[in-house]
């Protein structure tokens, strides 16, 4: 899982995908849950975690790592 944290709230994003086009934006899910593209320039660098490691879970809200979860389902190959 890649995070990021916000330069003004100190609140961390999941990272789900990366636009490098000249706008610089980020699909991101926000703390709250709710799945947004933004600028890439209100964020600090991002970083690679392991999201069960408690020092992260601890920084991840019920509602993002939920809808983190179904991200992946929708990644996943049904069989």
């Amino acid at each position: 899982m890649t995070l990021i944290r916000n330069k003004t709230s100190g609140k961390y994003f999941i990272v789900l995908e990366t636009d490098d086009e000249p706008e610089d934006h980020l699909l991101l899910i926000t703390p709250e849950g709710r799945v947004k593209r933004l600028e890439k320039r209100l964020f600090e660098d991002p970083v690679a975690v392991d999201p069960r490691a408690p020092a992260w879970v601890k920084r991840l809200g019920a509602e993002q790592l939920a809808k983190y979860e179904a991200y992946l389902e929708t990644l996943s190959p049904r069989g």
